[in-house]
């Protein structure tokens, strides 16, 4: 793997690489070091590819949620892992669609995790097949934004693709929960990916692809509960 680590602290971003060193190997790894968030955007700007990015929050001149949103001009799905010391700012990480947040300093059990989720975003990504027409349609579940239920027929709506079936809204339920546990029900006719959500309030619920969905007022406190377990599972 080929990781970006930007850090406006050298003891920090040192610390960093030789802890990935430590669990992959020099020979597995190669970690590349930056001392700020425009360093790391030049690099991109001239074609530099990496694998996934270690991103401070708080930097003195670039920030990383700065860096992060110029990031995602070039790259939708390069992971970001947020390093900071305020796990409050996890929520504005949801912006630039953030892998995960690891505390500062970093603990060694949570680096390894992360590490190995990271491994399997990149080898494998699950898959979700819709059969349509006699074809089989392929679609990773990642890129699944929600299941909607329209008449006799479902919804699935993707990132840049959409897909109607003739099917149960339980059935598609079923298919995408046999995939994934992050989805969850906010409405009789709604299904959401929690991994695609930037603003949720008591009536409704903003996606990143900007749609606006209601949320029912029986499945609003339990859409709350799902969202902040959903960060603390993907943010640590």
């Amino acid at each position: 793997m080929r990781l970006a680590i930007v850090d406006d602290e050298s003891v920090y971003r040192s610390e960093v690489a030789e802890l990935i060193s430590s669990v992959y190997g020099k020979a597995e790894v190669s970690c590349f070091l930056y001392a700020d968030g425009s360093e790391l955007i030049r690099s991109f700007e001239n074609g530099f590819k990496i694998d996934a990015i270690f991103l401070d929050i708080e930097m003195k001149d670039v920030d990383g949620m700065t860096a992060a949103k110029k990031i995602r001009e070039y790259s939708k799905d390069i992971p970001i892992i947020f390093l900071t010391s305020h796990t409050e700012l996890a929520m504005d990480g949801y912006e630039v669609d953030a892998f995960r947040f690891l505390s500062k300093p970093v603990n060694e059990i949570k680096l390894r995790e992360t590490l190995t989720d990271l491994e399997k975003k990149l080898k494998v990504d699950e898959k979700i097949v819709l059969k349509k027409d006699g074809e089989e349609i392929v679609y990773p579940v990642s890129d699944l934004i929600y299941v909607e239920a329209a008449n006799n027929c479902v919804r699935f709506c993707f990132r840049s693709d959409s897909v109607e079936l003739r099917m149960k809204f339980t059935d598609a339920v079923a298919l995408v929960d046999e995939l994934s546990s992050d989805f969850i029900k906010i409405h009789r006719s709604y299904y959401i990916n929690l991994g695609h959500v930037r603003k949720l309030s008591a009536a409704d619920v903003i996606l990143d692809n900007k749609e606006t969905l209601p949320v029912a007022r029986s499945a609003s406190a339990e859409a709350k509960k799902s969202l902040l377990e959903y960060i603390r599972r993907n943010g640590r």
